[in-house]
């Protein structure tokens, strides 16, 4: 079983894992996926925008 960062997998949500999976097949770093994300909840924050 792998463990990432001391959780064992089955502990994480498998949508996030996917979507993880899925930014790293498109080449983004690490980095890039934070600055969406953080981004994308300041937007949702400052607009009361839903992300779908």
């Amino acid at each position: 079983m792998m463990v990432i960062r001391g959780m064992e997998n089955n502990k994480l949500d498998k949508d996030w894992i996917n979507l993880i999976l899925q930014a790293k097949k498109l080449g983004l770093t690490p980095e890039e996926v934070r600055i969406f994300l953080s981004s994308a909840g300041k937007l949702q924050k400052s607009k009361n925008v839903t992300i779908s």
